[in-house]
């Protein structure tokens, strides 16, 4: 036996701790654990969600549509090069005596003609152009008037856009709805775990007292095998608890793009807190407020765009146009350089068009323009239909979950009390093992019950602030 003086006792218990810490974050070790708040899951659903990507994608494409769309209005400016070579160059023939115009000599001799070509001379050949022709050019083109083409495109572009991000904000709602839910699946889970778990132990110390009566010759074996049975049955469902909680932690990893092999764990509570809601003013808030409302109020107008855009298909339209070209004459490209001249040409060209018969298409697609706008006004009527038995659905479902919270106010307590009064009044035998384990599966149905209406209620809440697009706290 040996004492430690107090330097020596502080001394040896940091060797302890930090050889603790070392030993836990060696490698090897289990990872260690995420704790995520309902904030922070949300947060990161809304950066990793795979579907809250693609819908962020669509906006971009949408966005660039815009873009592609404004385009329209500026000029198009463009530039164009060529070179050719003749093979063979074509040639005139003149079937006269070529120094009877007083074509110089050399310069006959240039073109292959003979100084001394009489009027009984052969014709004579001249070459058209030369071997090498390079060319460069430069057009413009800008539009004048096109009937509103052009403007009704960019701002059914622009509605598009707009409703795009309507559908993000409605990808990012459910998102959001989606997480909570899984979020309050994980505490509901983990207290039903315990709830078995506490049941387990209950019945465990039952199945303890049973085996004493027995051995005591106060109890048959009839009530220790009864207890057994409803061991192995409580000890079921614990399994099925748990491999519940695996599933919802998976699915909730899975929601908030998190990898499958991650240790997480939740931070928070089921809570009641009551609400003073009217369903008149839940059902204009969602009318005022969804998404998916606005989302085809946007595409509404971009159907009367499209009746705008079918419409003006037979109108004429006017644009300006101009060309600026260079032309040179070269045996070589180092000639074309050494030139000092090139041969230029310049014109401007105002273009009006107008269509006189277009087999009568422009009807055709005015028609499935205000085709396409009924349906989707038929389309709104049938959402905003839906989005009000959606909302009334939903209320009723939190005021269900709200009057059995209040039903089960004193249940528990009044389980619990019952529980200890009987497994007393058991081991003193007073009553049968039936009776406790009646009471048991009270008590252990009075919990279940508890923390599945809460949790009920909780959720009724998610969904009603999703489908009024609006925060009810």
């Amino acid at each position: 036996m040996f004492y430690l003086t107090g330097k020596r006792f502080v001394t040896s218990v940091a060797s302890v701790i930090l050889f603790a810490c070392a030993w836990m974050s060696a490698p090897g070790q289990e990872a260690s654990v995420r704790t995520l708040t309902l904030e922070e899951s949300i947060n990161t659903a809304l950066s990793e969600n795979l579907t809250v990507k693609a819908a962020e994608a669509r906006v971009e494409t949408a966005e660039q549509k815009v873009s592609e769309a404004r385009a329209a209005f500026m000029p198009v400016l463009s530039a164009s090069g060529s070179y050719t070579y003749f093979g063979e160059l074509p040639t005139m023939t003149f079937d006269f005596d070529p120094s009877a115009l007083g074509i110089p000599e050399d310069l006959m001799q240039a073109i292959g003609g003979d100084s001394g070509s009489t009027a009984e001379s052969e014709p004579a050949e001249i070459p058209v152009g030369e071997e090498d022709t390079y060319r460069v050019g430069l057009s413009i083109q800008q539009p004048i008037f096109t009937w509103g083409k052009i403007y009704n495109n960019y701002k059914q572009a622009k509605l598009s856009m707009e409703a795009t991000q309507q559908e993000l904000e409605a990808v990012k709602q459910q998102v959001i709805l989606d997480v909570t839910t899984l979020f309050y699946g994980i505490l509901l889970t983990e207290k039903l775990v315990k709830v078995a778990e506490i049941a387990v132990d209950q019945v465990e110390a039952h199945v303890k007292i049973a085996q004493d009566l027995v051995d005591v010759g106060m109890a048959t074996n009839f009530d220790l095998l009864r207890a057994k049975v409803q061991l192995a049955n409580i000890k079921s469902l614990l399994i099925r608890a748990r491999n519940g909680l695996r599933l919802s932690r998976d699915s909730f990893k899975n929601t908030i793009g998190m990898d499958l092999d991650a240790q997480i764990g939740v931070v928070g509570e089921l809570v009641y807190q009551p609400l003073e809601l009217g369903l008149n003013r839940l059902i204009k808030s969602a009318m005022a407020n969804r998404p998916e409302i606005k989302q085809l109020q946007l595409q509404e107008q971009v159907g009367e765009k499209f009746i705008s855009l079918a419409k003006a298909g037979n109108k004429p339209s006017l644009a300006l146009m101009g060309n600026y070209n260079w032309e040179s004459y070269a045996e070589g490209l180092g000639d074309v350089f050494d030139r000092d001249e090139w041969n230029r040409s310049w014109n401007v060209i105002l273009a009006l068009q107008v269509p006189i018969f277009d087999g009568l298409a422009t009807r055709a697609r005015v028609k499935q323009a205000k085709s396409g706008l009924e349906q989707i006004q038929i389309g709104m009527e049938q959402l905003t239909n839906g989005i009000g038995l959606e909302v009334r659905a939903v209320f009723l479902g939190l005021r269900e979950s709200e009057e059995l919270l209040k039903a089960q106010a004193e249940t528990i307590e009044q389980a619990k009390e019952s529980l200890r009064i009987a497994n007393l009044r058991h081991k003193n035998g007073m009553i049968t093992s039936v009776e406790l384990m009646d009471t048991e599966l009270a008590f252990t149905q009075a919990q279940t019950n508890h923390f599945n209406a809460v949790h009920d209620y909780v959720i009724a809440v998610a969904r009603l602030e999703k489908a009024t697009a609006s925060n009810l706290d």
